[in-house]
């Protein structure tokens, strides 16, 4: 079986392959993403096109090979604007407490109280689809999640007899919080972010699939997905190479934020080493 710490550089390897690989595509990819030739449409796999080519001529290796960039860009600020907006209502709420921590949990509440995907669905139908749209429909559906974890470990740092201390010594709220609270929520931070990020990247593909997110002719793995649909049968190809680089970033991403939980939580592992 193999341990989690070998599990976690695999997916760390295996992630940084593959994002490598995308934003040097413009230096490997052997043809233009883009490059419609219906003279060799639905090609299988040969020396010339290695995943053969789409219903439009194109070669699936070179649209692989740029297809990871929107998805991974798109994800990562995604993500990371999702945890700026929840990270700082979490924060202000779990330390100031009373009336300002009663006024943001109101808003958290709404928000986690209508569906993710109704409102994701609702904010792209009304904005149209677009990367932009899909931005915002992924911040503000995610937010309320990093809010509420956030703020429970801000609410248990802040009773800390060091923080007591600090704050009877003079020190200002913004200095605890930058000083002390954020450092020590750091680690809970980063977990969060990439696992978020695998949720986020399926999220987009998903979205993608059913042509609300990256639009045509877009290199996308996720349009690929979709574009492929009525080949299924005759070339499974099309489908199997988009599906698997969306399935290997994903597990990545979860991977190492399994690995991340362990290591940054010396409690836990302390308990699997005792088991072990």
């Amino acid at each position: 079986m193999i341990g989690k710490g070998k599990a976690g550089a695999f997916a760390a390897g295996c992630l940084g392959l593959i994002v490598f690989v995308s934003l040097c595509a413009p230096w490997i990819s052997p043809y233009d993403p883009n490059q419609i030739d219906m003279s060799n449409r639905l090609m299988s796999l040969s020396a010339a096109h290695w995943m053969g080519t789409d219903q439009l001529g194109r070669d699936v290796y070179s649209r692989i090979l740029y297809g990871g960039r929107v998805s991974l860009l798109l994800s990562g600020v995604a993500t990371v604007s999702t945890l700026l907006v929840g990270f700082c209502i979490g924060v202000l709420g779990g330390y100031f407490r009373g009336k300002v921590d009663t006024c943001l949990q109101t808003i958290v509440h709404i928000f986690q109280g209508v569906p993710g995907l109704t409102m994701m669905l609702a904010i792209v139908g009304v904005l149209g689809p677009s990367l932009k749209s899909l931005f915002l429909a992924i911040v503000l559906t995610s937010w309320a999640d990093f809010s509420r974890v956030v703020r429970g470990e801000v609410m248990k740092i802040q009773v800390e007899p060091y923080i007591e201390g600090t704050r009877v010594l003079g020190a200002s709220a913004f200095y605890i919080m930058i000083v002390h609270i954020i450092p020590s929520i750091a680690g809970t931070v980063l977990v969060l972010l990439t696992i978020r990020m695998s949720r986020t990247l399926l999220m987009i593909a998903s979205l993608s699939f059913l042509g609300l997110g990256v639009q045509p002719p877009t290199p996308d793995w996720s349009v690929m997905l979709n574009d492929a649909r009525p080949f299924l049968r005759t070339q499974p190809h099309l489908m199997l190479a988009p599906g698997i680089c969306i399935t290997a970033v994903s597990l990545s991403f979860q991977i190492i934020g399994d690995t991340l939980r362990d290591r940054l939580d010396p409690k836990r592992m302390q308990r699997v080493e005792d088991i072990a």
